[in-house]
């Protein structure tokens, strides 16, 4: 079962889009601010997170800077869901790692179609390297 952590301030987003994921068969974590999420990214090793940018104590972009900057939390990818939408910020948050970048208030298909795709990527990218390390041996 992937493991998904949702980051967000927001108690009713959180609740909504955890539900969402949780009735897809995702197990679901939280955080609520951003020293929390890269606490939790580092203690749980996600498969992915799910990040606002408006957080608390540290915000989404900086988030998104200390998880690909460290080597523990590199790999995991990062879908962005938010509010904010000017082109600006999906720059952005696109060139400093997040694999996409969702606009609330988003469906619910659309939301699990994301994550979808998101956990099929990297567990095709998982398979191609044990596929190579069995064909080395």
């Amino acid at each position: 079962m992937s493991k998904i952590l949702v980051v967000d301030d927001e108690k009713n987003i959180r609740l909504v889009v955890g539900k969402s994921l949780e009735k897809a068969g995702y197990a679901v974590d939280y955080a609520v601010d951003g020293v929390e999420a890269v606490d939790k990214a580092n203690n749980i090793s996600p498969d992915l997170i799910l990040l606002d940018l408006r957080l608390p104590k540290m915000n989404g972009f900086l988030v998104l800077e200390a998880l690909k900057s460290d080597a523990a939390t590199e790999e995991i990818p990062v879908i962005i869901l938010s509010a904010l939408s000017e082109e600006d910020d999906v720059q952005k948050a696109i060139s400093s790692g997040a694999e996409d970048f969702l606009v609330k208030p988003i469906s619910q298909s659309d939301l699990l179609a994301a994550v979808e795709e998101s956990i099929m990527e990297e567990g095709t990218g998982q398979e191609e390297i044990e596929e190579e390390d069995n064909n080395e041996k």
